[in-house]
């Protein structure tokens, strides 16, 4: 049985980050702390974010798998449309994860006044929408949270993708606009032909023959157009790898797991047998594409490139996770995601300072983490926890959804365990050479990581740590 949410917490989670965006646009930066305010806002924003998020844990009921502390708002009486929130505990996870990444890219961001303020807004933005696509608990409001995130998405690309920008942003904007069309007609008959808009009665339609063979198809292709599959690969992978500030980064990182969300929400408990054949076609796509990405990241120098691939191959392995449509391996998918969130968020801001000491330095990063013992560990850390050390939810979970998937084809499997290997392997290598100690390194003790700094990242790997031994060990049971 779902609740009511006391409060209207949903409501609250959602709208707080929209209030920081704007009391940032009202703040007043002027000389030496120019952009400061703005930054300092955000991240008070965000940790008061965190700590309504831990109140919401503390109130459900975690092993409830329907959607819970419900808040209905009318919105139309002809057509009857109601706005609906609510949350389990897969999309609280979620929303926590997608908190602790932007609080991660933060501090990468921390010394880096070029556009912070506009930054600032446009990520507080983005939280606040991404946040609303998460709680949505009706087909509506799942919609316009969907394609509302792409407004400070499209912005942030603007300011921060680097490599041949005018070409991205055309490429982003009608690869987009054609998936909210797509998801908008779909939309409506799902509408016309249930009459209810709960994304819970949505999965169970009973849509038949052709109306719901393009109900489902136009799903699929408007949530893959988010996520780094064949024929979609090239155009994000341009924008990601183009984009060096690190928080930027992590935001377009974080725009699949919006993808991966509505896969779960969406699909129907039972295939037909048509969606079946759909779904061997999506898993031999899915795999090859896995491949090709983890060689090209082996092979490719460019270290921010090695980070997307590993990224790109992760969340591939969790979409075909979904396609087997077991109720416990999407659950536990929800539990690895949130280590895995962490985990490429640290890397991606802590490549990022290599490579901007790199530049500062105009020396090789070669041998610098035998220099920077804080540095070291922490990237060390990140890097092992990454390619399955036992040190996060992340580990436990893969070990469990790749059973399943070699179980279920063992040839499909070896290859994505191939691929897997790739990839953990690629981001080994980057961790080699900057181990690899070269005397011809200018970089040195002095341009290690801070003593705050570093504290906030021993913060992340504890929570890493104890994601490992309990998934919910901040949650206090009753």
């Amino acid at each position: 049985m779902s609740m009511s949410s006391p409060f209207a917490l949903l409501s609250l989670i959602v709208a707080l980050p929209f209030l920081g965006m704007l009391f940032v646009l009202t703040a007043r930066d002027e000389g030496a702390v120019k952009g400061r305010n703005a930054f300092n806002v955000c991240i008070f924003t965000i940790i008061a974010n965190i700590i309504l998020i831990w109140r919401i844990f503390m109130i459900l009921n975690e092993k409830s798998r329907e959607l819970q502390l419900l808040e209905k708002f009318s919105w139309l009486s002809t057509p009857n449309i109601n706005i609906v929130l609510g949350v389990d505990t897969l999309s609280l996870l979620l929303i926590l994860a997608v908190h602790l990444a932007v609080l991660i890219g933060l501090s990468g961001v921390r010394n880096n006044l070029y556009k912070q303020k506009s930054l600032m807004v446009f990520t507080l933005l983005f939280l606040s929408m991404v946040t609303g696509f998460f709680v949505a608990a009706d087909i509506f409001s799942f919609y316009l949270f969907f394609e509302a995130m792409l407004v400070p998405l499209f912005m942030i690309i603007g300011m921060f993708g680097e490599v041949k920008k005018q070409d991205l942003i055309y490429r982003f904007f009608l690869y987009n606009f054609i998936g909210a069309l797509i998801l908008f007609s779909a939309t409506m008959l799902i509408y016309h032909h249930q009459g209810s808009t709960t994304l819970e009665a949505v999965s169970r339609l009973p849509l038949k023959g052709g109306i719901g063979f393009y109900v489902w198809g136009a799903v699929c292709l408007s949530f893959l157009s988010r996520i780094p599959i064949w024929p979609f690969h090239y155009w994000i992978s341009s924008i990601n790898s183009g984009i060096r500030n690190p928080l930027a980064f992590v935001i377009t990182a974080l725009m699949p797991l919006t993808a991966i969300y509505g896969f779960i929400r969406f699909l129907p408990p039972h295939f037909s047998s048509g969606i079946d054949n759909y779904v061997v076609w999506m898993n031999i796509i899915g795999v090859i594409t896995m491949v090709f990405i983890a060689l090209i990241g082996f092979i490719n120098k460019d270290a921010q490139y090695k980070i997307f691939s590993y990224i790109t191959v992760y969340y591939i392995m969790y979409l075909l996770g979904i396609f087997t449509n077991d109720e416990v391996i999407v659950f536990n998918i929800g539990y690895s995601l949130f280590g895995f969130i962490i985990v490429i968020s640290a890397l991606e801001v802590l490549s990022g300072y290599i490579i901007h000491k790199e530049e500062e330095a105009e020396s090789t990063s070669r041998g610098f983490l035998c220099r920077a013992r804080k540095l070291s560990f922490v990237y060390s850390f990140m890097t092992l926890a990454a390619v399955g050390l036992p040190v996060s939810a992340v580990f436990v979970n893969n070990f469990l959804i790749l059973s399943k998937l070699l179980g279920t084809n063992i040839k499909m499997g070896m290859l994505l365990v191939f691929a897997l290997v790739i990839a953990g392997m690629t981001l080994l290598q980057e961790l080699f050479r900057l181990k690899d100690d070269d005397k011809s390194c200018r970089l040195g003790k002095s341009d290690d990581i801070s003593l705050p700094w570093f504290w906030f990242m021993l913060f992340m790997t504890f929570i890493l740590l104890m994601s490992f031994v309990k998934p919910l060990w901040f949650v206090i049971s009753e």
